[in-house]
């Protein structure tokens, strides 16, 4: 028994052997197939980055193909539109066609196209057009731009989305000699309303806000260090009107021209204010006692961050509610046109819910009110005082000899000398409270800065008659291109 047992143990032993043999052979086939897979891998992965190295050179190839042809359809197209352009001002009258999206603003040109329309040679023609104030997504508003200019008795071609399809051949229809952009940024119209397509006409711009008062934020992509006075807009412009010397010595500085594009008028802006008849929204029936305090409070559409940064809108909008529930002030929003279409972006910091929820509690108040157009003028003329974070109503509210109370921002963009004088003439304080307080004060002893902001407007605006310096200085323009050779009014009619 003991050796069956023993020869048992011996044949076990002998297939353990066998197995232990077979699996060493197998794993040698494996290490030999693991090599040899590597070898492959390492073939491959040669090949592979030969492969992308021609994919990035046809790419860079294709690239350089396209720029190259796109450099020269843009030399054909520039070259096409010198020559519509040497064709100008062949009728009696010129024609001026104002582009109008920033119907916000338009106090900038009412009463440019006022003293055109009285001319006999001038023929302005208003077109309304649609905005994206937000940069991106769906053109809208053209039925906004539309009923603020008819309200105002403004006459005007509509140029809406559902109505015209190609807003670029709409407009070489009109046959422009002139053509008035609102603004410097692209991204706030229709792209076929670029600034390199409207160069067949001359371009003329009337900026729609009085002056710069920041270092905007640079271009480096076009080597443009100071868009307020150097955007692709005043590169290719033919006039650029601008309110004072030094918003004229920053083109000098900054400018690819050197500035001499630039004419010094005023600011048409400024007269409007100085003769705006006082109009107050909110009922001034105060409970049982004389009229409350009347504040205007304007808040800037730089909530975020990466732009000039001045809104704080978020940081008071709760604490703004609360002082006007109190009953002893009456206060009127004026939003930046651009700030609600901002909240509905995915990186704002406030949301539309927000924002909706704030205006509905706003809104239930007897003593508030909201002002958005292009009719505040008067707004202003009837409030007592002006809250703001920045920028244009820092210097406007001045023109009324006012109190301007600023909420500055810490971290914002910096003010340029122009901004470093007009914030002389505001009250700067870090929150609604100390607002408040400066408020109480002034109302009780009057403005100490008062002087500056006379200083300030006659040094920054100038005489009245902004308007009427920009036609002239228009016509004298004209005058000199029509005396060239080769360019004879017709004798027709307007």
């Amino acid at each position: 028994m003991l050796a069956h047992r023993l020869v048992a143990v011996d044949e076990r032993t002998q297939r353990t052997d066998e197995d232990v043999r077979r699996i060493d052979e197998i794993t040698r086939r494996l290490e030999r197939a693991l090599e040899a897979l590597a070898r492959d891998t390492e073939t491959l992965g040669a090949e592979n980055a030969g492969l992308e190295r021609r994919l990035l050179d046809l790419e860079r190839s294709e690239n350089a193909r396209a720029d190259v042809v796109a450099r020269s359809l843009s030399a054909l197209h520039d070259t096409v539109n010198l020559s519509a352009r040497r064709g100008a001002f062949a009728r009696r009258a010129t024609r001026v066609v104002v582009l109008t999206h920033h119907v916000e603003s338009w106090d900038s040109l009412d009463d440019i196209v006022r003293i055109m329309r009285e001319s006999e040679d001038f023929e302005p023609v208003v077109v309304s057009i649609p905005r994206r104030f937000d940069g991106d997504g769906a053109l809208r508003d053209e039925e906004l731009v539309h009923r603020e200019l008819a309200s105002r008795g403004v006459p005007h071609l509509r140029a809406s989305s559902d109505m015209v399809s190609d807003l670029l051949r709409f407009v070489k229809v009109l046959e422009p000699d002139v053509i008035i952009r609102q603004s410097q940024w692209d991204r706030d119209v229709d792209e076929r309303l670029a600034v390199e397509l409207l160069t067949f006409a001359r371009i003329c711009v009337v900026p729609y806000e009085t002056m710069n008062l920041v270092v905007n934020v640079p271009d480096p992509r076009r080597g443009i260090v100071n868009t307020a006075v150097d955007a692709e807009l005043h590169r290719v412009a033919w006039l650029v009107f601008c309110a004072n010397e030094a918003v004229r010595a920053d083109a000098v500085r900054d400018g690819l021209l050197e500035g001499r594009q630039f004419r010094v008028v005023g600011h048409p802006k400024a007269d409007v204010l100085r003769t705006a008849r006082p109009a107050w929204p909110v009922p001034s029936e105060g409970p049982g006692g004389p009229r409350r305090p009347r504040v205007v409070w304007s808040s800037h559409h730089s909530i975020g961050a990466g732009w000039t940064c001045f809104g704080l809108f978020p940081e008071v909008a709760e604490e703004m509610l609360e002082w006007a529930r109190e009953g002893e002030v009456e206060i009127v929003w004026m939003p930046h046109p651009a700030l609600l279409p901002y909240v509905d972006r995915p990186t704002s910091s406030y949301s539309r819910e927000q924002m909706d929820d704030w205006r509905t509690r706003w809104d239930a108040l007897e003593n508030t009110h909201v002002v958005q157009g292009s009719r505040y003028a008067p707004v202003l003329a009837a409030a007592d005082a002006m809250m703001t974070d920045g920028l244009s109503m820092l210097v406007e509210f001045q023109v009324l000899n006012k109190p301007v109370l600023f909420l500055e921002r810490s971290g914002h963009r910096p003010f340029t000398a122009v901004g470093t004088k007009v914030v002389e003439g505001t009250h700067s304080v870090d929150g609604v409270a100390s607002a408040r307080r400066v408020l109480e004060r002034v109302r009780t002893e009057g403005d100490d800065l008062s002087d500056v902001q006379l200083r300030n407007v006659r040094e920054l605006f100038g005489e009245p008659g902004a308007a009427a310096r920009v036609v002239e200085v228009m016509r004298e323009e004209i005058g000199l291109l029509r005396a060239r050779p080769g360019v004879f009014p017709d004798r027709g009619t307007r």
